[in-house]
C-alpha cells in the first residue's frame, strides 16, 4: 500500500522554489516532469541557480495552477540576482 503523500506548509521559505514543492507535496522529480525539465535543474533551482526565462515563465504558470501565489518578480528577485 502506497503511503499518502504529505503536505508540508512552510509559506515562510525565501526560495520560491522550495516554496512551491512544500505546499504543493510534490517532489523535484514530480515538479521536473510537470515543467519538462530533468530534476537537476529544479535541484539547481533550490540552490538558487537563475532559471531561464522560459523555465521561470512554466514555473509561474504551473504555480497559478496549483493555486499558489507566484510572480516572475518573486522568481528572479528571490535568488539574488
Amino acid at each position: 500500500m502506497a503511503k499518502p503523500k504529505k503536505k508540508l506548509r512552510f509559506t515562510n521559505l525565501t526560495n520560491p522554489w522550495q516554496r512551491f514543492r512544500s505546499q504543493t507535496g510534490l517532489s523535484q522529480v514530480e515538479l521536473a516532469a510537470a515543467l519538462k525539465v530533468g530534476q537537476p535543474a529544479v535541484s539547481a533551482c533550490e540552490r538558487g541557480n537563475l532559471p531561464g526565462p522560459r523555465l521561470a515563465k512554466r514555473f509561474v504558470e504551473l504555480a497559478k495552477r496549483h493555486k499558489v501565489r507566484m510572480d516572475l518578480d518573486e522568481v528572479f528577485g528571490s535568488l539574488n540576482v
